[in-house]
């Protein structure tokens, strides 16, 4: 199952061909990847061909790997994730790990909370801090509840809210840090997505349906109300905005420092108000 497997997914044009087909089998037999080969003769039950075969099709598909196994690991834990939520990306660990160096914060706002993997981390690695998570959407938010309650994150709220209306952003008050991987994709961009991407993850939390920039000139407008006094603000940024980012920040009365992820791509900005 594991040489047809490959050999199928390479056909089809999917990345990593011989680890999907892995994954895909040691969650249907509820083994760890090393047991597959332990336990190489073992022969498959019908029942379990069945689900092997459906997670196939759908992975063939261009669905993402992690709608399919229903979870994605982020930080050194694992995460529910569904369609509902955008499937956490290494990039967005450097946030975390940049917000975990750089600030002891008392009160956090996670702004489009998603899977919830940012503020949920935070709060883990930060007991002390009380998360306010926050999205637009009902199912998103019933996702990250329930990641915040298996992984034993307990100083977190969870409220619909939409962040671009005013009245509901000054009802959440004040914070040491704002956090976010907001829609930062423009709509000219989105049919050159790979179909992983384009054709299954949310789009509300991918674009704004405009140039990419519309939520950075939002966290300006709203900076006044939610951040106190040398509060921090990081948010992920996208491929070829850091230029036009750091001007607009600036020109805002913010100190600003623009950090890579591994691949030297600007990918995080940090601001606070001078």
């Amino acid at each position: 199952m594991i040489n047809w497997g490959s050999d199928y997914f390479a056909k089809k044009g999917v990345d990593s061909p011989r680890l999907t087909i892995e994954l895909i089998l040691a969650h249907v037999l509820g083994l760890k990847r090393f047991d597959l080969y332990l336990k190489f003769d073992r022969p498959l039950r019908d029942a379990e061909l069945d689900e092997l075969r459906e997670k196939i099709r759908r992975r063939a598909a261009r669905e993402p790997l992690q709608y399919i196994l229903g979870e994605a690991h982020f930080h050194g834990r694992v995460f529910e994730v569904d369609r509902a939520v955008l499937i956490p990306r290494p990039e967005t660990e450097l946030l975390v790990e940049e917000v975990l160096r750089r600030v002891h914060a008392l009160r956090c706002l996670d702004v489009g909370t998603g899977s919830g993997c940012i503020g949920v981390t935070i709060a883990l690695e930060r007991p002390d801090t009380e998360v306010v998570a926050i999205d637009v959407s009902d199912e998103a938010l019933a996702v990250a509840r329930r990641n915040a309650e298996r992984l034993g994150a307990r100083a977190m709220t969870f409220e619909r809210c939409d962040f671009l209306d005013d009245e509901a952003v000054r009802a959440l008050g004040s914070f040491d840090l704002v956090v976010s991987n907001p829609p930062y994709v423009a709509a000219a961009e989105m049919a050159a997505l790979e179909p992983e991407v384009r054709d299954h993850e949310p789009h509300t939390a991918l674009t704004d349906h405009g140039d990419g920039l519309a939520f950075y000139r939002r966290f300006i407008d709203a900076s006044p109300t939610l951040l106190r006094a040398d509060g921090h603000l990081f948010l992920e940024i996208g491929y070829g905005q850091s230029g036009a980012l750091d001007a607009m920040f600036r020109a805002a009365g913010f100190e600003v420092d623009i950090l890579s992820d591994l691949d030297r791509v600007p990918r995080i900005l940090w601001a606070r108000r001078t």
